[in-house]
């Protein structure tokens, strides 16, 4: 050995960077077409609301005698956003983990990124229901008392924060609940999944007869009626915590080496 090659420098490897630390480059793998999880969503909530108006304004004017402050109109139309998100998260699964997967994202890498984007999707639901919910408020329901936003069930309780509270919780929800299905649906057959759907629907109609023969229809409505934004909001945020540990444990397994 020389000591020309004693002295010479060290090259050491780089370092890939470890699963963690590619948790926010995962994050903003979700974002990098806004299509997905930002565009379409916000069209369907503007659409649908305006078409929602513009039906309220169709019927009040065909009713010629009602007095629109003693007989409000309610409406569901607050929901399509929500379901629109339920179908995006599934694609993530269906779509965009195989992209991550080839850019040698780790699956635990990709499911705990795609988590916080799900939550930057939630809040942003949140402030925009918040923000059409006053909107309605202070306009009466665009002078009709229409109202798809500002309705009793969401608002009635803790006010329009408690109502943007609880779409943002059933928003997260629902797109953690759909990502653990779409989850299982990649990792195991089609009549596997169909088998697993119909053993959940039998254990469910079990539990609510159960419930029923113990309390009664009357029990049950008493209990919903008693339930505010606040506290449907916690029952929201627990099933998503449950339903996201879950979808972490069935797609963790079989990450790429190194990552």
């Amino acid at each position: 050995m020389t000591a020309a090659t004693l002295d010479a420098p060290r090259l050491d490897r780089p370092r890939s960077p470890s699963w963690v630390a590619r948790i926010p480059a995962a994050f903003r793998l979700h974002f990098i077409v806004p299509t997905n999880l930002i565009l379409v969503p916000a069209m369907v909530f503007v659409l649908v609301w305006a078409l929602s108006i513009e039906i309220t304004l169709w019927i009040h004017a065909a009713l010629g005698d009602r007095v629109a402050a003693e007989d409000p109109m309610y409406g569901g139309a607050s929901q399509a956003a929500v379901w629109t998100l339920a179908f995006l998260a599934a694609y993530t699964v269906t779509h965009t983990l195989p992209f991550a997967m080839a850019l040698s994202y780790s699956r635990r890498t990709f499911v705990l990124g795609t988590y916080l984007a799900f939550a930057a999707v939630s809040a942003g639901v949140g402030v925009a229901y918040t923000l059409a919910a006053w909107i309605e408020r202070v306009t009466n329901g665009f002078g009709i008392h229409a109202y798809q936003f500002d309705s009793p069930f969401m608002t009635s309780s803790n006010g329009l924060l408690g109502g943007g509270l609880l779409a943002g919780s059933l928003s997260l929800a629902v797109m953690v609940v759909t990502f653990l299905f779409a989850a299982v649906f990649r990792r195991i057959s089609l009549m596997g999944f169909w088998a697993l759907l119909v053993a959940l629907l039998a254990l469910v109609a079990l539990v609510m007869l159960l419930i029923v023969r113990d309390i009664g229809w009357s029990g049950i409505g008493s209990w919903f009626l008693h339930q505010t934004a606040l506290t449907g909001s916690k029952y929201l945020l627990t099933t998503a915590v449950a339903a996201g540990v879950l979808g972490y444990l069935v797609l963790r397994r079989h990450a790429p080496s190194g990552n």
